[in-house]
């Protein structure tokens, strides 16, 4: 399965490493406890904002989640998977290492953006101004942050904060925004994403304040290290274009707030779900990738395979029920307003289904320390949800966003297989397209 980096020493033994039960749990909990807020926040804030606030209220959402995870996306994976593989005494000062290398190259491009975004508010105040244009700036920065931090603290084993902060965040976001709104309407809106922010840079700062104090000599990088890094994080920004990207070209290429808001709702929901079955498969891998070191790399994708399946047996039922009575649901859930979005949860279904072998093929790529499939993967889905949003969007708004976002998890999905061969299957495979055909199909037929 390739060749492992170095720093391999008794650190990397199975028994040493939190056992992959216990993080599983954490990471169930916490999805389960986002869960909550999640519906809420897909809930209240839509009803309380309607159709047009809700719209532009979730492109400035949008664009910090997306800046946020583009400028952090792929950490995760490098420190999960290079800081088990460290000596015992050495894992601390390699989390710290790799967490500084990676803010410093997201402090130039926060300060690029930075720029950008006084350039756009000078210029075009308009469609930019300034109040929610530093509002976004100022969240996003936190939102980077805090991220790095606590991708540090996973990386060492440590999944508990990892998998509250959305909660928390989440919980925050609901109660600021029914507080700003009202008297602030969208800029209020847009100023409770700060306050999330805010919130989730308190709790990564408790997290990792033990490893801030722990006065450890610093280490080099690992071999390998920042040319992973730097492949998972762009493997990772064109995987958010293909997912989040609907919300934006329905606002650039169909123009109404309402499609906009019903493809934010879809998408948002789909991705929920997606986002719970990947992190899973996220805070599992510092285990895997220290059991893969004791082992020789047996063990390690078959538990992947198993997990996949698990998750398959509980997602396609899901999707398929959810596909069938969305027409109801939605406008009973969010309301009247909402009842042209049911039509864009179709494919938005479809796209969770592949969640899970898109999930085991990132952290299978990543134990094979194949950084090179994350990002022809991501870039073919990238490719494929640029050219179905061009034409679909314009003709069917929200629909056409969300129909964009399954093309590009679809060409993601299948591009990785045939790069790892072995690592998903073909009963997995058959499982995960037979799903989202059959999601699509239902969607269509209702």
């Amino acid at each position: 399965m390739g060749s492992v980096p170095p720093h391999r020493g008794a650190g990397g033994s199975a028994t040493s490493a939190p056992g992959l039960r216990g993080v599983l749990a954490t990471g169930v909990l916490g999805k389960i406890a986002e869960a909550v807020t999640l519906v809420l926040l897909a809930t209240v804030v839509p009803r309380l904002l309607g159709p047009s606030d809700y719209g532009r209220f979730s492109v400035a959402l949008t664009v910090v989640t997306i800046g946020s995870v583009a400028l952090t996306v792929g950490g995760a994976t490098v420190l999960a998977r290079y800081v088990p593989a460290a000596e015992p005494a050495d894992r601390v000062p390699v989390a710290i290492a790799l967490t500084r290398g990676l803010a410093r190259d997201r402090g130039v491009a926060l300060t690029v953006l930075a720029v950008l975004a006084a350039v756009l508010a000078s210029t075009d105040p308009g469609r930019f101004p300034l109040l929610p244009t530093v509002f976004v700036l100022l969240a996003l920065g936190l939102n980077v942050a805090t991220t790095l931090a606590l991708q540090a603290d996973l990386g060492l084993g440590r999944a508990g904060a990892w998998c509250a902060r959305y909660p928390v965040q989440n919980a925050v976001l609901i109660v600021a925004v029914l507080a700003l709104h009202t008297p602030a309407r969208v800029t209020g809106a847009v100023a409770a994403i700060v306050v999330a922010a805010v919130a989730g840079a308190v709790l990564a700062t408790i997290a990792v304040a033990p490893l801030l104090r722990s006065g450890l000599p610093a280490v080099a990088l690992p071999a390998g290290a920042s040319r992973f890094g730097w492949m998972q994080a762009s493997g990772g920004a064109l995987t958010q274009l293909a997912q989040r990207g609907g919300v934006i070209a329905v606002a650039l290429l169909a123009g109404a707030p309402d499609q906009v808001g019903f493809a934010a709702l879809a998408i948002g929901i789909a991705l929920a779900l997606t986002y719970a079955v990947a992190q899973l498969f996220t805070v599992a891998l510092p285990v895997l990738a220290g059991r893969q070191l004791a082992t020789d790399g047996a063990g390690s994708e078959p538990a992947l395979r198993r997990l996949a399946g698990l998750l398959l047996a509980v997602v396609v039922p899901i999707t398929i029920v959810a596909v069938l009575v969305v027409g109801t649901m939605v406008p009973l859930v969010f309301g009247p307003a909402y009842a042209g979005a049911a039509d864009a949860f179709g494919p938005a279904m479809a796209m969770v289904v592949l969640a899970p072998v898109n999930a085991l093929a990132v952290q299978a790529a990543a134990l094979r320390l194949r950084a090179e499939v994350t990002v022809r993967a991501a870039a073919v889905g990238a490719l494929a949800f640029v050219l179905v949003a061009a034409l679909a969007v314009p003709a069917w708004g929200a629909v056409g966003a969300t129909a964009a976002a399954l093309a590009g998890a679809a060409a993601s999905a299948s591009t990785a297989i045939r790069m790892l061969p072995g690592a998903v299957g073909v009963r997995l495979a058959v499982v995960t397209f037979g799903g989202a055909a059959a999601a699509v199909a239902l969607g269509l037929a209702r």
